[in-house]
């Protein structure tokens, strides 16, 4: 290939690769470039009559200039990826911040609330609470109501009996002084009379306080029952009253 090239195209070849290596030889230094004696000697074989030392030297400082342009750019793309990097860091610690700010406010909320909720559960405990215990206290209430009822009645038929007792006593005691009557009188037939009335009236003083005893002990027997069904009832409403506080203890806890 390189027979095929004219002269003029293979000399210009030529200079661009000398210049090339010109260009690598100024790339690892510093300092301006000077033309290594080796170059300049192919150059003169190749007749570079036209290429002075001084278009050698420009082409160099074309190359440098080159070359720190692209240092440059290099550099700058170095600071740009710092840079760059220092904002993704500062923005995924900002996001960070942020992302733990929200978890313990989400955190607090849920404190919060489970907090309204063991309030609200321990008022409606109370309330509960409070409520059977009145209801209890109200039974107790008529618990004790029933008991000084019974307690009343229970007198009443004391004093009945005493009646009955008193009136069975004056009824002995008005035929022991009619007999007496009878042997000392006579005639005896006006106070036979006399006596057939006063017994018939204790008779009938004597019914009407049985009567009245009769109805006492039956509404003794009354009482009694409601009182019984009143107790039971209260045990009933204590035990519920126990079970409910323990199931919300539980619930609670």
């Amino acid at each position: 290939m390189a027979a095929q090239l004219s002269k003029d195209q293979q000399q210009d070849r030529h200079q661009d690769d000398v210049l090339a290596e010109l260009e690598i030889a100024a790339g690892t230094g510093g300092a301006t470039p000077v033309v290594p004696p080796h170059i300049l000697a192919r150059l003169q074989h190749h007749d570079t009559h036209d290429k002075t030392q001084q278009d050698i030297e420009n082409k160099l400082a074309e190359a440098e200039e080159r070359r720190k342009k692209l240092e440059e750019e290099r550099v700058q793309k170095a600071h740009e990826n710092v840079k760059h990097a220092k904002e993704v860091s500062e923005k995924n610690r900002h996001d960070q911040g942020i992302s733990r700010d929200e978890s313990m406010e989400r955190l607090r909320e849920k404190q919060e609330n489970a907090e309204r909720v063991r309030n609200e559960q321990e008022r409606i405990r109370l309330a509960k609470l409070e409520e059977r215990s009145a209801k209890i206290a109200a039974l107790q209430k008529d618990e004790s109501q029933s008991h000084a009822e019974i307690r009343d009645i229970k007198e009443k038929l004391d004093q009945a009996d005493a009646r009955r007792k008193a009136l069975e006593d004056e009824k002995v005691q008005k035929l022991e002084e009619h007999l007496q009557r009878v042997k000392n009188v006579r005639d005896a037939e006006p106070e036979k009379a006399q006596y057939e009335q006063q017994k018939v009236d204790l008779d009938l003083k004597m019914k009407a306080v049985e009567q009245r005893r009769v109805d006492l002990e039956n509404a003794l027997k009354d009482k009694i029952q409601a009182r019984q069904a009143l107790a039971d009832q209260v045990r009933q409403r204590q035990v519920e009253l126990a079970a409910a506080e323990n199931a919300t203890n539980a619930e609670a806890n």
